[in-house]
């Protein structure tokens, strides 16, 4: 076992919300650290905590260059690999076109009687969705309302692995620390990469 006292090189943004700010009350306080040396982010907040650690490169850019030029997309799968909601509305439109009922793979072999059908059952599930949590959904609890639906023994849908049918999303927290990144952090540090560049072209 080893223990050690490590003082770590880190640049610290905080943010910090005042009554006026635009979407006040969604994230009143957030702190992103970035060890220069480890290439690693570790973000509190009251919305949503997270932390990766980048492949360490600093003979071609330093960490914060890389943070600077990184967009919102990659952060956030890189922060929040784990998508914990189920994304309704998507989940719907994926299970539409399973059933062959959607806009861009229909069938034509199905009855409207099946159609009819189809489009009942989807608006079931939709209701026992929205009665389960909604948004706040978890994988497990979609994929059992969706099996209570589709392996009805009354209805005869042909549809399997239903599980593959669930799309996942971030939380409201998760997505609101990178827009708060994208929108007032990184400014911020393209502002201190700029200084380094002046620093390293008066040298």
């Amino acid at each position: 076992m080893k223990i050690e006292v490590q003082k770590p090189n880190i640049v610290r943004i905080a943010f910090h919300q005042e009554k006026g700010d635009p979407n006040y009350g969604s994230c009143m306080w957030a702190y992103f650290d970035f060890d220069l040396d480890k290439y690693m982010l570790n973000i509190q907040s009251d919305a949503e905590d997270g932390h990766y650690r980048w492949y360490a490169t600093p003979g071609l850019e330093s960490f914060l260059h890389l943070i600077s030029r990184i967009d919102d997309d990659y952060l956030i799968h890189k922060m929040y690999h784990d998508r914990q909601i189920v994304d309704i509305d998507a989940t719907i439109e994926r299970l539409r076109d399973a059933l062959g009922i959607g806009e861009d793979d229909q069938n034509d072999d199905l009855t409207d009687e099946e159609i009819e059908e189809r489009e009942q059952a989807l608006d079931d599930l939709q209701g026992l969705f929205e009665e389960n949590g909604g948004d706040s959904m978890s994988e497990s609890t979609a994929i059992n309302l969706m099996e209570s639906i589709f392996n009805d023994d009354h209805q005869d849908f042909g549809l399997c692995d239903i599980w593959e049918r669930v799309c996942m999303d971030y939380t409201a927290g998760q997505k609101r620390i990178i827009q708060i990144f994208k929108d007032y952090v990184q400014p911020k540090i393209r502002e201190l990469v700029e200084g380094e560049n002046g620093q390293k072209d008066a040298d």
